[in-house]
């Protein structure tokens, strides 16, 4: 809604927010807070430094402009209905989701893919499996030393596969971590998993997330967020996680009809207007490389009665 109280788009309740509509919108907020941005700086008659009077902490308007949008946006898509949860099921255990959304939502269930990584902590680098991960967009193959003390490179970036990966400073705002230009990467990797990890996601094993070499250097380093920026390092830090669903079709083979379902036998039920059941019965099914090692590295128990997975709810 514009200053004035004129709709962006305006809808009746219940009606549908087309891409159309929701492109619309984002124009129009987007001039919106350009246009606002530059009546406040027509107005500024004094400014600290003359040599950065086009500039708000070393942003133009243009800059600006794009990081108020961004952060707008995201309020909206926070308050529209939409939730994404990270959860831990266990087999045959029955996980509540207290939504509060007030009408039973449409459920999507993503399985979250084990994958392997290497990562570099306490002066250690070692291969993992990993849910979730951090690393810079070079760190596309990463060499490590293995258990039996053979060197051999483990691809970050999935062969034969779309690049995957989400900015860093995206998950940022999405889970509204505070930072300032002199906040070090140390710091805000730690706020980070804090915010991620609460409530109403579920708090992962701390062998289920790490960082990369190249985080641990600049890590160590203190390397706050405006060295980041300057030298072009900011964008470029990826947050990794594989969420993925199959559609399955009915195989047969010698012991007769067969399904292979991942996520594996989710169940997912409406408890009432603000709460929804979810869980899953059997072993759990996993497409990773290397299962044995695999299971090995997670723990057969967890490996064959847990499933990680990303929860979409939408109204």
């Amino acid at each position: 809604m514009t200053d004035n109280g004129d709709l962006y788009v305006e809808r009746a309740p219940g009606n549908l927010l087309t891409a159309e509509d929701w492109n619309t919108m984002q124009r129009k907020i987007h001039d919106d807070i350009r246009a606002t941005s530059q009546a406040a700086a027509d107005n500024v008659t004094h400014v600290a430094s003359a040599d950065d009077a086009t500039h708000l902490e070393g942003k133009d308007l243009d800059d600006l402009t794009a990081e108020v949008t961004k952060r707008v946006l995201d309020e909206i898509r926070g308050r529209s209905g939409y939730q994404q949860l990270f959860k831990i099921l266990k087999s045959g255990e029955v996980t509540e989701l207290q939504h509060g959304l007030g009408t039973p939502p449409l459920v999507d269930v993503y399985k979250l893919e084990y994958f392997e990584v290497v990562c570099r902590e306490d002066d250690e680098t070692r291969a993992a499996f990993a849910t979730f991960y951090l690393c810079h967009s070079d760190e596309r193959r990463v060499r490590v030393t293995d258990e039996n003390s053979q060197r051999r490179s483990i691809d970050i970036q999935p062969k034969d596969f779309p690049e995957v990966g989400i900015p860093f400073a995206d998950m940022l705002t999405r889970y509204n971590v505070q930072y300032t230009d002199t906040t070090s990467l140390d710091d805000l990797e730690v706020e980070f998993w804090k915010a991620f990890f609460s409530a109403p996601n579920d708090q992962f094993g701390d062998d289920q997330y790490c960082h990369s070499p190249w985080f641990e250097r600049c890590c160590k380093e203190q390397q706050s967020v405006k060295q980041l920026k300057d030298k072009g390092d900011w964008n470029d830090m990826i947050f990794h996680v594989r969420p993925r669903k199959s559609i399955n079709f009915e195989a047969t083979d010698a012991q007769g009809p067969q399904t292979f379902p991942r996520p594996a036998n989710v169940f997912v039920q409406h408890l009432d207007n603000n709460r929804t059941g979810i869980w899953f019965r059997g072993d759990a099914v996993h497409d990773v490389g290397d299962e044995e090692r695999a299971r090995e590295y997670i723990g057969e128990n967890e490996f064959d009665h847990e499933l990680k997975v990303m929860v979409l709810l939408k109204v």
